[in-house]
Formats: C-alpha cells, sequence, structure tokens
C-alpha cells in the first residue's frame, strides 16, 4: 500500500511539564499524515475543494495505543497507510518509531463523503481510482 512518511522532531511546545510528548499531538499529526497521503495518492484537497463529488474524508473513528515515551529533542517518523477499504469507508493505520522503537500505532476510520440532493453530507461508495492510487505500492516523505 501506498506510505506517507512524516519526519517529526520533537519541540518544546509539544511537551508537557515532564518534557513527554503531550498525546493530543499525536492525534493532530495522524490527521496531517493522513490528509498528505490522499494528496500523494492524487486528492489534493485544495484542488478538490469545489468538486461537487467530494465534499470531505469525514473522521469516523481514531485510536492511539502508547508503547514508549517520546521525548523532547527526539527525532520521530510517522508512517501511515491504508489497510482496509469497504464499499463507502476506509481504515489508515499510523506507526510513530524512533529508530527501531515503536512509540506509538495509531488508527483511523474515515468514510468518503459526498452529497444528497439536499447538500446534506453523506457516506458514498470511495472512488476505485482512490483505491487503486492508494494500493500501489510506495512510500513518499511528505514532510515540508
Amino acid at each position: 500500500m501506498l506510505e506517507a512518511r512524516l519526519r517529526i522532531r520533537v519541540e518544546w511546545g509539544h511537551c508537557d511539564p515532564a518534557k513527554i510528548i503531550y498525546n493530543p499531538h499525536y492525534y493532530i499529526w495522524m490527521d496531517h499524515c493522513s490528509h498528505s497521503l490522499l494528496r500523494i495518492a492524487g486528492l489534493d484537497l485544495k484542488d478538490h475543494i469545489n468538486d461537487p463529488d467530494f465534499k470531505a474524508c469525514p473522521l469516523v473513528t481514531s485510536s492511539a495505543e502508547f508503547h514508549s515515551p517520546a521525548y523532547l529533542g527526539d527525532h520521530l517518523i510517522l508512517s501511515s497507510s491504508v489497510t482496509r477499504f469497504g464499499n463507502k469507508s476506509f481504515d489508515i493505520a499510523h506507526r510513530f518509531c524512533r529508530d527501531d522503537t515503536l512509540l506509538c500505532s495509531g488508527k483511523e476510520v474515515r468514510v468518503w463523503g459526498g452529497t444528497d440532493d439536499h447538500g446534506k453530507l453523506i457516506a458514498v461508495p470511495v472512488p476505485s481510482w482512490i483505491k487503486e492510487n492508494l494500493s500501489v505500492e510506495a512510500s513518499q516523505d511528505v514532510s515540508v
């Protein structure tokens, strides 16, 4: 599966008083990497914001399991890829590592968003082209 990799340096503002990452930052980085994954698969939100066939990829479920702490000054790699496609949803797995140590594993379930006849956001089938693009065997660094 297509993998997005994000390099993260743990800064002072990411930490709590014990100099350990304040855990909501993991969720922010997972969301960032999910959107980057879609971008490298051909869905750049800035280009599709007015697309009548696409409205969003709403987050339905998000979870994280913390295995080992990350500290101020650490360099992490977040790797994100799709692990499952449903008809209208898909799962994204996230792995935060420092060197060979798994620090945090996360999961998101997202739905493909469209609109009904009244303009209300609804889940619609994930297009085949996005499934194909997310299924290629490749990895890309999405760090800025």
